[in-house]
């Protein structure tokens, strides 16, 4: 028999090892005892969803420079990457016959088109509310998609393509919706640009697409220990921040030189920064101790929380098309993660 595992359905927290369901009592028992890890790691992963993007328009101010606030994310990550490794006792393991030529030519590439997707996302973040972001931004499992069969090879089952057509359904719905002059809140018109935060939202899945089906190709064929690779692209993308704050490529240099590297912010700034750090960590452990389909369930769960924050603390109104479009995009979310994926290997080998 065959087990089907899923190798990229996020940053998992190791190598992925396929094993075969153990029977008996012992495995009744252990399963028993993981229920509430499970729970735990899901309801972190579905807060972290559901309250990131209101957590950054509310605490981080428009005025502070991208760059540090990315900078910062990015050290958060490599910190508790490296922690993660260290408590756990794998940090051994995983470095051993690293190099450091060998994590910039693995990690290099991708890691660039994550620092500037995570610039866009920091753009994307003050011009959309919460829960149009996070519906807008589930099109990079559709930019995944994609490039995952450019590069690899790798196809979609019809139940994904009609997943995928789900998810892109949705957003060109709130997308249309929210560009309309009725659709702004009241005091909302001089601050949000929604073209802006749309086009950047747009842009930022499909780094992130192209992004994750890179590290995708890195992790199959090195099979690389997926946390140190987590830590490897932080560092990097806080290196590349670095490189563009010297040579001031998108002028957020010229601004740290006049104004301070953490101009406009706040104690509270902190807040949504830390908890970016932690999301990637839930993301993994859900991944490895609770699999891809809870993890579809999670993301459901953030989307339908990120439509309370709106309306309780944004004080916003779900138009028609956002209520049609939070359960299509949670539909296309589940069906997508519920189907192995169609690996180019296997095809060739039944051909």
């Amino acid at each position: 028999p065959v087990w089907p595992c899923s190798v990229r359905s996020g940053p998992a927290l190791g190598r992925s090892v396929v094993q075969p369901p153990s029977e008996g009592s012992a495995s009744t028992g252990a399963a028993a005892s993981m229920e509430p890890k499970k729970l735990a790691v899901c309801a972190a992963l579905a807060i972290q969803f559901g309250f990131q993007p209101f957590l950054t328009k509310w605490f981080v101010d428009p005025a502070a420079l991208k760059s540090s606030i990315v900078f910062m994310c990015e050290l958060s990550k490599l910190v508790f990457c490296l922690g993660w490794l260290t408590c756990s006792g794998a940090l051994k393991e995983a470095t051993f016959g690293w190099t450091a030529a060998d994590a910039v030519w693995s990690a290099g590439p991708p890691a660039l088109t994550y620092t500037v997707q995570n610039l866009l996302t920091q753009t994307a973040y003050q011009n959309l509310d919460g829960m149009t972001f996070n519906v807008i931004n589930q099109t990079k499992t559709l930019f995944n998609a994609l490039f995952v069969w450019l590069i690899i090879g790798d196809g979609q089952s019809p139940l994904q393509m009609s997943a995928l057509g789900l998810i892109f359904v949705a957003s060109v719905m709130v997308s249309l919706a929210e560009s309309s002059p009725a659709s702004a809140s009241p005091g909302q018109g001089s601050v949000e640009d929604f073209m802006l935060g749309a086009s950047a939202c747009f842009a930022g899945s499909a780094l992130s697409g192209f992004g994750s089906a890179v590290s995708e190709r890195v992790l199959v064929r090195k099979q690389r220990h997926t946390l140190l690779f987590s830590a490897e692209l932080s560092a990097i993308c806080a290196a590349s921040l670095g490189i563009n704050l010297l040579f001031d490529l998108n002028g957020d240099g010229a601004r740290a030189r006049a104004e301070g590297f953490f101009a406009a912010w706040t104690p509270l700034t902190l807040l949504p920064v830390v908890i970016n750090g932690l999301g990637g960590i839930a993301v993994g452990a859900v991944t490895k101790y609770a699999g891809s389909v809870r993890k579809g369930f999670a993301l459901t769960f953030g989307l339908a929380l990120s439509a309370l924050l709106r309306v309780v603390a944004a004080g916003r109104p779900l138009t028609a098309a956002l209520v049609l479009a939070l359960p299509l995009a949670s539909l296309g979310i589940i069906l997508h993660v519920s189907q192995p994926k169609l690996r180019a290997a296997e095809n060739k080998k039944k051909s």
